[in-house]
């Protein structure tokens, strides 16, 4: 029987788009059929470990529980501890219905050179729940749920920054929330549905979906109504003796809001940044590390090479892989060094036209660009060698005017961010709106 790693290893290797199809199907099976199958586990939220990957909330499955310990290790040297879980095939369904209720939208499996990404709703069916009224689903919204795991994961590791924040706040003022209250004296609902702290400070409880309040068991409080972010604000307007309001207690990671971060919630999701002041909690979040790839990509130089090769537009290129510090997967680095001449817009275009030729081969990662010319350019070459070389005279004046640093091949080379970046503009990181508000991490 082939197993999930000869599946992976096959898939990456074959350009062959009716192999790769009926490869990706194999191992869609596999990872619903296969007895055993081990979980990154994050013990400071109590949930399965999420990243975001391409706009995708993402979870990580390992075929075996060597590749899970191995990913452990590795998140371990970025100080993100986690544990691996197993999931036995009886389990399977259950495993991928908390990974929805999360707001999981994608599968890593086996976290490394070669990897299989798939949608959840490719292993699982699409739960439908339109035929309930909301009080009644088992899931309201997970992507609420989902980004307010990746932002208490993260606070733990002090690695949370402004963008992961905003998504959380704005996944909060537009999400609907179970409101549990107590009846009053004759029956009727007692709409405070106060919750008493055992610090003796009082917080109104709202959750996620039911799961979340099953799970905190609030037995005083039987019923529950659907509640929204004007709700929430009326609640505390009204009640301002009260602390503030605790999203799913009795979770692994709870998230408290006051009058003052619900003010800002507001602020945020109409575009009004003018009141984030609080610094960043990840300093070093505009760091990137440039190394070369753990495997040579041997189809994808060669695709292009025929490319480049006789259009006499380009010098030399390097392949490298990037990452910023805070990603668990990285990019693949094209790094040209152009011929005189060749003007902005032709350069945009020629990347283009290199992406099409390279995306088929590139296993699923992305591709970031940068001229040589620029000083990071240079840098971020290490002591590497271009895998093209034009056959011009050319090529020795670049070669001669070169400043690369030496750096090891087998380390890694980590510098701060460029400033000004010709292929790529990223929305600058906002500064954090919780430092002063959770007291000390975990």
């Amino acid at each position: 029987m082939t197993t999930i790693q000869e599946l992976t290893t096959n898939l990456s290797q074959t350009e062959d788009m009716h192999e790769r199809e009926t490869l990706s199907k194999q191992l869609t099976e596999a990872i619903r059929k296969q007895d055993i199958l081990w979980a990154a586990f994050c013990p400071a939220t109590k949930h399965y470990f999420l990243a975001q990957e391409e706009n995708q909330i993402t979870a990580y499955l390992f075929s075996s529980e060597e590749l899970c310990l191995d990913f452990k290790e590795q998140m371990k040297k970025r100080h993100i501890m986690l544990e691996a879980l197993k999931n036995e095939e009886q389990h399977r369904m259950f495993l991928f219905a908390e990974l929805f209720r999360c707001g999981v939208t994608q599968i890593v499996l086996d976290s490394a050179e070669n990897y299989f990404a798939v949608p959840l709703f490719a292993l699982m069916p699409v739960p439908d729940y339109s035929n309930l009224p909301l009080v009644q689903r088992p899931v309201l919204n997970p992507a609420v749920t989902g980004k307010l795991l990746l932002l208490m994961q993260d606070m733990r590791w002090g690695r949370a920054d402004g963008n992961t924040e905003l998504d959380a706040l704005q996944e909060i003022y537009h999400s609907p929330f179970l409101h549990p209250f107590k009846a009053g004296e004759n029956g009727e609902p007692d709409e405070a549905g106060v919750y008493q702290m055992p610090d003796g400070g009082s917080l109104f409880m709202i959750f996620t979906d039911l799961y979340s309040l099953k799970t905190a068991n609030p037995a005083e409080y039987a019923r529950a109504k659907i509640v929204r972010f004007a709700d929430l604000h009326q609640l505390l307007t009204e009640h301002p003796e009260k602390t503030g309001i605790i999203i799913n207690p009795g979770s692994g990671a709870p998230m408290l809001l006051d009058m003052q971060l619900l003010e800002l919630t507001q602020k945020a999701a109409e575009g009004d940044l003018s009141e984030v002041t609080v610094r960043s909690m990840n300093e070093n979040s505009g760091r990137v590390i440039v190394t070369k790839p753990e495997m040579p990509n041997h189809d994808m130089i060669n695709h292009i090479t025929d490319y480049v090769k006789d259009k006499k537009i380009i010098h030399r290129i390097w392949l490298r892989t990037i990452r910023k510090e805070e990603e668990i997967r990285p990019h693949y680095l094209i790094i040209i060094d152009w011929m005189d001449g060749i003007e902005k817009e032709q350069r945009k275009q020629i990347r283009k036209e290199i992406s099409e030729v390279a995306m088929p081969f590139a296993r699923g990662l992305h591709i970031e660009y940068v001229s040589y010319h620029y000083e990071h350019g240079k840098a971020w070459t290490g002591s590497s060698e271009p895998f093209y070389i034009a056959e011009t005279p050319e090529t020795a004046k670049t070669a001669d005017n070169a400043e690369i640093p030496e750096t090891p091949e087998n380390t890694e080379t980590k510098m701060p961010a460029p400033q000004k970046a010709e292929p790529k503009k990223e929305t600058p990181k906002k500064k954090g709106f919780f430092s002063g508000l959770f007291g000390k991490k975990s």
